[in-house]
């Protein structure tokens, strides 16, 4: 489900600064090394660990990263990074780069935390009760033990990623504005996805 949410902040471009640079590699690299830490635990339903659903996520989502570049480069977005193989390198850099970040940030944190990231569907029977139960599934995590605490991986993964990419967005862009759009829609984007899991 996480790969998913990650590339709708994707719609943004690469790195110029040696400060985006920077804080792109030490949040990559702080969030890979929580995730090592637990990355035995096993989790989901097909008993992967938490480390081979990252290479999975990083895998699929790195293509998909690829393609919305393409969309960025057909959009001129952003106009500052010109075409050609030039333009679209930085732009599939830029895209590839945010998701990292975010599903670093959010595997390692879940691991941490020992939360799970897969969607659990709902057992309610009533049609509006499981569309309520998908919808704050997108920001809370299901439990074993029925609770369902704030989502704390999933929603600084999300803004964490939509932030670095900003930071290296043309200084021209509102990259305030940018990343908390982008962040917001990767959860909103996570909650469709609830729905489709939910009643597929």
């Amino acid at each position: 489900m996480q790969r998913f949410k990650a590339f709708v902040g994707a719609l943004r471009p690469k790195a110029r600064s040696a400060g985006g640079r920077s804080l792109a590699i030490a949040l990559a690299a702080i969030a890979l090394a929580a995730t090592s830490a637990h990355a035995q635990w096993r989790v989901g339903r097909d008993s992967a660990t938490r480390w081979t659903k990252f290479g999975r996520s990083i895998a699929y989502g790195s293509a998909l990263g690829l393609a919305y570049a393409g969309a960025d480069q057909a959009r001129h977005q952003p106009e500052e990074w010109g075409d050609g193989w030039s333009g679209y390198g930085k732009r599939a850099a830029s895209n590839v780069g945010e998701f990292v970040i975010q599903e670093g940030v959010t595997e390692g944190l879940a691991a941490a935390m020992r939360r799970p990231l897969d969607y659990q569907v709902c057992h309610c029977g009533n049609a509006m009760k499981r569309i309520g139960y998908a919808l704050r599934a997108a920001v809370t995590d299901h439990m074993s033990d029925g609770s369902n605490p704030i989502a704390i991986p999933r929603i600084v993964g999300a803004y964490t990623g939509s932030f670095a990419q900003a930071s290296w967005r043309p200084s021209n862009s509102d990259r305030t504005k940018v990343a908390l759009l982008n962040g917001t829609t990767s959860l909103g984007i996570g909650a469709l996805i609830n729905l489709f899991y939910e009643f597929r």
